[in-house]
């Protein structure tokens, strides 16, 4: 891609090419004129799936229905080997820069930043973001649904903005911040402001970003018609918390209860049989640390296929409001000109562990649950008081014909479904391309099929050259060349390099010395599952690609290796938009503060304490809560009592309730705690829970509460358990006066529960 000699200005910053006389008689006008596109320029559509593995989807030989995935393949192309980062904010951040994740920042997800450049997760400004070009040249930039770009400690009410998605080129935005949320009571995000949890019935977050998707595409197109329009539909699912309607799970009842081996085979079959793998492919040997599934007990079996049916239905269901999508397009009579790409953000997850979980909030604590604490929530799972992930084989059979999962470096984690869709311009619909495709490709090829050359200057700031490379040209050429020859791959200390034809790749756990890893060599061109390690044969070669990767690392400043993992997520040297201090302040009416931009309680000796005026005994709702169903706490009023409810982990719920009634006027409601052995400034993570797979188990924290009312004691408990880590850490944090989304107190109050009387301020001290 060419670098334009020209700098992007706004229409009113350019010379202005008129003539001024001493009146308007002996002038000339000339209006500011907004840019226009080329006349043939694209609509462009992005759709991005998250944790969708490669053979998942009916259209990649998978057992999961998606006629509108088979729909776009027919009349697309679909790609059989194109690679992400592994990660989703990673890959995100790749896509719409055009560089690779470390280049912009993301060596991991946002909330796991650390204060290297390339793993800070602070986008320069040298990398503009593809929508903030196309808006230079024509287009109107919208974007739907998951962002997970914005740094954690910029993600309050307080920004700053800058790295919210209108502040790095979509002129609109609905959806949700961080990595994942409730799709049945999601927090939610419209511009630059929160909006409350819609409460309708029948509510699901994806159908709600399709029909924000299509609502702003018939108000471009009505106004602009012909305007070319740059959408990315980037829906919540299928990651966890799988979230889906009864009616979806039932349609795949009893359709895995031959357990996840025979449906990766099953799958693997499909595969060659569509052509989509070679036919001397290799289905490689079990992921470790996997059971056999005839090895698992009957309650297992049983659990776990309900767990792949809620997947499946939850991923259908997704299809279909794709298929809205479509629709709508086809309404519009865009369909012919609209560059359509469909793709996931990395391979299928391993994040639930060997046995999956209801609740997700424990995955994130280390603290695993038994097959017989899920089976109790059996009916409940997928409904709005579940958060469930599945078990680790189901992701080793949904990577099908590849190793390993999300997080790693082996092609299960990075080899992701991809098609694209352009009628007007691929002339052998329903054909399979075989090029070596990787996720900053797709900026270029946007730009090139826009007739847009990348600017040299965007809003100032000189860019740093495009990383990617475009593949427009094997649209309509099946022999045509992407002039790749290398790509480097690092996400969590596990790291790989593909190099024509070849990779080298490595599989790092988590606190152990990456000198001492062996490093596996492939002939991918060859061996297209990874299935044969050649790195005895040809150490040669093996040494040869291991220094190309250090080449490639420092190139794009992937130094430091860190396999650090929670812990750097309560590092106290993280950037905090608040000042850190001992009492914070907060107020009714205003928006939820996310986990980074709130105190650290757990582990801690604090009190929180409430000031408000009750109008008369019958006012009550939530004061302040932190966290949901599956975990927190929550401060509130009921029934004229003040009350504390801690709801560990949704494993036991610690209740404090004050023995006389509130009276009417002002009172002060304070809960006070005091751990027990806590270290300073809080619970820490040590080495022994940073995988998820090693079975190792974090300890809950423990501490006594008391409440008080006007300053004398209502009621105490001498042992609360809390969770050891976190709560709240990919949703809400604080939510002062209301608890939307599921309730922290679930067994004692419903919905937002908005304090009726009037709460002058809530105080958090550190004590």
């Amino acid at each position: 891609m060419n670098t334009s000699k020209e700098d992007i200005l706004p229409p009113n910053e350019r010379a202005f090419t008129g003539h001024i006389g001493n009146t308007y008689k002996d002038s000339s006008p000339v209006w500011p004129q907004a840019p226009k596109a080329a006349a043939d320029a694209p609509h462009v559509l992005v759709i991005v799936l998250d944790d969708l593995g490669f053979g998942q989807s009916s259209a990649f030989g998978g057992p999961i229905r998606m006629p509108a995935c088979e729909r776009l393949a027919r009349e697309g192309l679909r790609y059989n080997n194109f690679h992400t980062t592994a990660l989703c904010s990673p890959t995100r951040a790749a896509l719409l820069s055009g560089r690779n994740h470390h280049s912009v920042g993301f060596a991991s997800i946002s909330e796991l930043s650390a204060g290297y450049p390339g793993a800070n997760s602070y986008l320069p400004r040298s990398a503009a973001f593809l929508p903030e070009v196309l808006k230079h040249h024509g287009y109107n930039t919208r974007a739907v649904g998951k962002w997970h770009l914005t740094p954690s400690s910029e993600i309050s009410a307080a920004g700053p903005n800058d790295r919210w998605p209108l502040g790095l080129g979509f002129q609109r935005f609905y959806g949700f911040l961080p990595g994942e949320t409730d799709h049945w009571h999601p927090m939610l995000t419209c511009d630059n402001h929160r909006i409350p949890v819609p409460e309708r019935e029948g509510y699901h977050l994806s159908e709600d970003i399709a029909e924000q998707a299509i609502r702003m595409l018939r108000d471009q197109q009505q106004v602009a018609s012909g305007k070319p329009t740059f959408t990315y539909l980037a829906f919540g699912a299928p990651h966890c918390p799988f979230h889906v309607d009864v009616s979806y799970i039932d349609r795949y009842k009893g359709q895995f209860d031959q357990g996840w081996d025979k449906v990766r085979e099953e799958t693997f079959l499909r595969q060659k049989a569509m052509g989509l793998i070679p036919q001397d492919a290799v289905l490689p040997e079990r992921n470790p640390g996997i059971k056999a599934w005839a090895d698992l007990s009957a309650d297992e079996q049983r659990l776990f296929a309900r767990m792949m049916e809620t997947f499946a239905g939850f991923v259908e269901h997704t299809d279909e409001q794709i298929a809205r999508v479509l629709d709508a397009l086809d309404a519009l009579d865009m369909t012919d000109n609209t560059l359509v790409i469909f793709m996931s953000d990395n391979g299928a997850s391993q994040e639930g562990g060997p046995h999956g979980t209801t609740n997700t909030e424990r995955f994130r604590n280390v603290v695993p649950m038994s097959v017989q604490e899920m089976l109790a929530e059996y009916d409940l799972i997928g409904g709005p008081h579940s958060d469930v992930h599945y078990p680790a084989g189901w992701g080793m059979a949904g990577n099908a014909p590849f190793k390993r999962w999300k997080r790693d470096t082996h092609r299960g984690g990075n080899t992701d479904p991809f098609i694209v869709r352009w009628p007007a311009r691929i002339p052998d619909p329903g054909a399979i391309r075989q090029h070596y495709l990787y996720v900053t490709d797709i900026y270029p090829t946007v730009l090139e099929a826009a007739r847009i050359n990348m600017p040299r200057v965007v809003n100032g700031a000189e860019q740093k050259p495009l990383e990617g490379l475009s593949f427009l040209a094997t649209l309509s050429d099946a022999s045509a060349s992407t002039g790749r020859k290398v790509q480097y791959y690092e996400m969590l200390g596990s790291r790989a390099i593909w190099a024509e034809g070849w990779t080298a790749v490595t599989w790092h756990l988590s606190g152990r010395d990456w000198d001492s890893e062996p490093w596996e060599l492939y002939h991918q061109d060859q061996d297209y599952t990874q299935a044969h390690d050649l790195a005895a044969q040809y150490p040669d070669k093996l040494k040869e690609l291991i220094d190309l990767w250090w080449q490639e690392a420092r190139k794009y400043q992937v130094l430091p290796l860190d396999d650090r993992g929670r812990e750097k997520a309560i590092d106290p040297t993280r950037p905090k938009v608040m000042q850190q201090r001992q009492r914070y302040t907060y107020y009714p009416g205003t928006s939820p503060v996310p986990f980074g931009s709130v105190p650290r309680l757990i582990g801690r000796q604090h009190a929180i304490q409430a000031t408000l005026d009750m109008p008369d005994t019958k006012a009550e709702g939530v004061l302040i809560c932190e966290g949901a169903a599956t975990g927190g706490w929550s401060l509130f009023v009921k029934d004229g009592h003040a009350w504390y409810v801690h709801n560990c982990l949704h494993m036991a719920c610690y209740v404090l309730r004050s023995d006389k009634s509130l009276l009417p006027g002002r009172n002060v409601v304070r809960f006070e705690f005091d751990p027990f052995n806590a270290p300073p400034g809080g619970a820490t993570i040590s080495s022994a829970g940073r995988n998820e797979l090693s079975g190792h188990v974090a300890e809950l924290g423990r501490g006594s509460g008391r409440l008080l009312v006007n300053g004398e004691q209502a009621a105490s408990l001498d042992d609360i358990r809390t969770a050891p880590l976190m709560y709240s850490f990919v949703v809400e944090g604080f939510q002062i006066g209301r608890n939307w989304g599921t309730p922290v107190a679930y067994q004692h109050y419903q919905g937002a529960f908005e304090f009726s009387g009037t709460l002058q301020q809530v105080e958090v001290l550190l004590l």
